[in-house]
């Protein structure tokens, strides 16, 4: 038997989550789709554009949102993966106090100033008191949409991405609904538009603070003081994804204006296209590394450097994979589309730069939020800026000389983010790749663990032989870590009774992941398997029967037994 990491387990878990996870990503653009269609077709251009220059006022009410439920899903993953569940939970009450508070401030201060605001924003013409009606209406929805970020970073974490996609759901469909009624049915306008996305975000919001209660959970809801350095810590750990959409906004002004100067008219209708489509291409590009965000913080502070590498090769695969098939769709359908829009010029080539760009964004994202869940956040917002303002704003200014080429800035901007990650890292592999903590290339790891074999990370597909097999070869690994017969006796009886109880409890479990670690005072194994929650300590001290008493055993035995379900995964420690 080959004692090594295999990437089922984790294939597993990553796939459940991708797709929830994608299509909650893809909400946001589809519910703002939905207002956009329906205000135009019922109110004309006049309110669609005051829909538009509403729009910032709810980007940072999101970013708020995605910056407190984001830093402190991370905190907690982290915290978790050193089974510190108390701690994940205090930063999730933390974030809950924080938006609750926030959102209440927000909502008085934003209807106070939604009058001089819509004046400024319109420049006092006949969409200002569109403008108002929308913005007004949004304020008193600040709440219920800064918190709805919450439910759906944790219920990820918990495990319940079923529920995320619900949630989802529930949005669009009220949405679509609502728009409808007091749109049509009721007269009325601009309030019922804004309305509707009010009471979408609030019922997804609900439904999802019900999902978290609802069953087992780590996170109940409750309210906490929170400390100041526990509410900096959270916005550290989220401002790579804040600081993004910050850079976002930045890169479209000045983009906006490039693209204006150069092309005109014409280009600026042709770059519209490109920034509508491409926004669906987020669910990929962020969609993919958000699926394994929880779970890469989890393995980060469990030291688990064979899971990162497994975790980051499958995003890697499902990102290309997911990013090539949108890209190949896009030119196919490149003459479709420039119908639909009506667009005069050929979308081709601006599509297959889009296309390529999004291949490139992919692989630059996933590492970003690698480095966020891994705390290396420095690193991450630095790259931050090189995606989504530097080189993307830079080459397009290089390029205002190049007739027709100009949409190449989209690849080229791509291209280089992912060769300035590659510098970036290599600079801090050289500067640290002396001594017993030398980092790998790339994801900057150190493995000094596993050079000094001090742990041994393999996964099993659970049989009876199996599990015998692995029994036996852990003797290679105590023996090289100078262990007693007694620590080596404590760790096969520890991993034959406890994987023998687990797949007579759950007879479909297809593999098993082990780590068997020697450390300074820190000797013992875990176990991380999928399935429903189980804990086989807990029927141990109700069962007589002969079946659990190596499990009783082993429990009384150990100096240290500690489970833990979490991110939908059943984690035992035992301690020796």
């Amino acid at each position: 038997m080959n004692m090594s990491r295999d990437d089922h387990f984790l294939r597993t878990e990553y796939l459940k989550n991708l797709f929830p996870v994608m299509f909650s990503v893809l909400g946001g653009t589809v519910n703002a789709l939905i207002d956009s269609v329906f205000v135009s077709m019922r109110l004309g251009a006049d309110a669609l554009a005051a829909v538009n220059m509403s729009m910032p006022v709810y980007l940072i009410i999101c970013t708020f949102g995605a910056l407190m439920a984001g830093g402190a899903s991370v905190m907690s993953a982290r915290a978790a993966g050193q089974e510190k569940m108390e701690e994940a939970a205090s930063h999730y009450h933390a974030a809950l106090t924080v938006c609750t508070v926030f959102g209440g401030l927000f909502t008085i201060a934003g209807c106070i100033l939604c009058r001089p605001a819509a004046r400024l924003r319109s420049q006092g013409g006949a969409r200002e008191q569109y403008v108002y009606a929308y913005c007004f209406v949004t304020m008193l929805g600040v709440l219920p949409t800064v918190l709805s970020y919450l439910p759906l970073y944790y219920l990820q974490l918990d495990g319940k991405t079923h529920e995320i996609t619900v949630m989802i759901r529930i949005m669009i469909i009220t949405d679509i609904l609502l728009d409808f009624v007091f749109l049509y049915v009721f007269p009325f306008g601009i309030y019922g538009a804004a309305a509707a996305s009010l009471t979408a975000s609030l019922l997804s919001s609900i439904y999802g603070m019900i999902s978290l209660e609802r069953g087992y959970s780590n996170y109940h809801f409750r309210f906490i003081k929170a400390g100041m350095g526990q509410i900096k810590e959270i916005v550290r750990y989220g401002s790579p994804p804040a600081f993004g959409n910050f850079a976002d906004a930045m890169k479209l002004l000045l983009l906006n204006m490039i693209i204006l100067h150069t092309g005109g008219a014409a280009a600026a209708a042709v770059w519209a296209v490109l920034n509508s489509m491409s926004e669906f291409s987020i669910s990929i590009t962020s969609g993919v590394p958000q699926a394994a965000a929880p779970m890469s913080g989890a393995y980060v502070s469990a030291r688990e450097n064979s899971g990162l590498r497994i975790l980051m090769k499958l995003q890697m695969q499902w990102g290309l994979l997911l990013s090539a098939a949108y890209a190949a769709v896009l030119t196919a359908g490149s003459g479709v589309l420039q119908h639909v829009f009506s667009i005069n010029q050929s979308l081709f080539f601006p599509f297959l730069c889009l296309g390529i760009y999004v291949i490139l964004d992919c692989i630059a994202n996933i590492w970003i939020t690698f480095f966020q869940a891994a705390g290396r956040l420095a690193l991450s917002n630095l790259m931050v800026i090189f995606r989504k303002l530097f080189f993307p704003v830079g080459i397009a200014a290089l390029l205002m000389l190049a007739d027709g080429y100009l949409w190449a800035f989209l690849p080229l901007g791509g291209a280089c983010t992912v060769l300035a990650g590659l510098a970036v890292t290599w600079v801090s592999y050289v500067q640290q790749r002396k001594g017993d903590h030398a980092l790998s290339q790339f994801l900057l790891l150190d493995d000094y663990l596993e050079r000094e074999k001090k742990v041994l990370d393999f996964s099993i597909v659970p049989t009876e032989e199996n599990i015998c097999s692995a029994s036996e070869e852990i003797i290679d690994f105590c023996r090289h870590n100078r262990m007693d017969s007694k620590q080596t006796m404590k760790l096969q009886l520890a991993i034959e009774e406890l994987l023998t109880v687990i797949v007579q409890e759950n007879r479909d479990l297809k593999s098993v992941d082990l780590r068997a670690f020697a450390l300074e005072g820190n000797t013992g194994i875990r176990i991380r398997y999928a399935g429903r929650r189980y804990n086989p300590f807990e029927q141990a001290g109700h069962e007589d029967d002969d079946f659990m008493m190596g499990v009783a055993m082993i429990e009384k035995m150990a100096e240290v037994v500690n489970y833990t379900y979490s991110l939908g995964m059943n984690i035992i420690n035992v301690l020796v």
